[in-house]
Order: C-alpha cells, then sequence, then structure tokens
C-alpha cells in the first residue's frame, strides 16, 4: 500500500465534516453566539480542530500519532470508539481518518481475548487474584459476569495495555516509516544516471 494511494482514498477535512453533518449546525450555531448554551461553545471549538489542516496532514509524526491515538481509544472498553479517537486525533492535531480506523483493532472477534488479556494484567498490576475456576468452563457469558464483577481490574488493564500498545505503535510507526524512507533514498541512488 503506497502512501499516494492511502492518501487518495481517505476523506479530507470538509468531506469528514458533510458525512458526519457537522456542517449544518456549526453554520447554524456560528450566527447566534449569545444564545449559544456552553456545550455548542466546546463542541465548536472540537469543529475548530477538524479544520485545522495538521489533523489532515499525511506526515511522519501526524500518522505515528494517530496510530498511537487509535491503539490507545481501542483498548477502552467505551462505545463510540471510532468517533472518540477522531475527536482525540483532531484534538491532538494527528491524521483524523487514520485514528479512526486504527480502534478496528478491536472487532467482535478481537474483544473478548484483548478483555481478557486486560483484565489478567489488570489483577497482576492491582495484586487481586483471578478467579481462575470460574474461567475453565470459557464461555462469553461466563466471562462477561466474571469481567461485571471485576471491573476495576479489567479498567486498569485496559489502560496500561493501551498506553503500551500506543507508545510501541507510535515508535513502531516511525521506525518503518524510516526504514521506507531510506528504501526510498537508497533506490534513487543506486539508479544508473
Amino acid at each position: 500500500m503506497t502512501r499516494r494511494w492511502l492518501k487518495s482514498r481517505l476523506p479530507q477535512s470538509a468531506e469528514f465534516r458533510q458525512r458526519l453533518g457537522m456542517h449544518r449546525w456549526a453554520d447554524e450555531t456560528a450566527d447566534s453566539p449569545s444564545s449559544r448554551p456552553w456545550p455548542a461553545d466546546v463542541l465548536l471549538a472540537l469543529l475548530r480542530c477538524f479544520d485545522d489542516p495538521r489533523a489532515w496532514a499525511f506526515n511522519r509524526r501526524s500518522i505515528a500519532g494517530a496510530v498511537a491515538t487509535g491503539l490507545f481509544i481501542a483498548w477502552l472498553p467505551i462505545p463510540g470508539q471510532m468517533i472518540v479517537a477522531a475527536c482525540c486525533a483532531a484534538m491532538l492535531r494527528v491524521h483524523v481518518p487514520l485514528s479512526a480506523v486504527m480502534v478496528w483493532f478491536t472487532n467482535p472477534l478481537t474483544v473478548a481475548p484483548l478483555g481478557y488479556v486486560a483484565w489478567r494484567v489488570g489483577s497482576m498490576i492491582l495484586g487481586s487474584t483471578p478467579p481462575t475456576a470460574e474461567i475453565e468452563s470459557f464461555g462469553i457469558e461466563r466471562l462477561m459476569a466474571v469481567w461485571n464483577d471485576n471491573w476495576p481490574e479489567l479498567v486498569t488493564g485496559c489502560l496500561f495495555a493501551g498506553a503500551v500498545t500506543a507508545v510501541v505503535g507510535y515508535l513502531g510507526t516511525l521506525l518503518l516509516w524510516r526504514i521506507s524512507a531510506v528504501r526510498r533514498w537508497r533506490g534513487r541512488h543506486r539508479r544508473p544516471a
């Protein structure tokens, strides 16, 4: 997958705002600033973050930051991860579409194993002993019941695993970007004149 191919297929700011329906709301509330409640001001500030060109830039720092943001949000056990990742990416001025795509790391096939890993890591961090006898009959209903009883361990594990994967994703993206740049540079210098 080349950089040019990916860049041509990812939406830009105006298209992204139109797809989410944010352009109509921003136009309506921009007309009467005194009658807006305070949440509207916060939302308008967020919309201004989406208009920043740095949030759509396709460069090394923006892409690595988007990978880190998306991977961190992917570990959080919250609904609407794509929206949260896009908003966080816009505020951090990293590539918004890639950040929203990176939350697909957690999907219906991976959520149970990743949740189990997060729960075990959280149990180790908090020093609690996980009830292994209750997990022997592995079933999604049983696992969900155990997670509901031990949510502090799950949240702690999710935050820790999210931070670790975000750092690894950030550094890995920078490394892959560097390797790609060196290969392109060497390829240009090997060509006969």
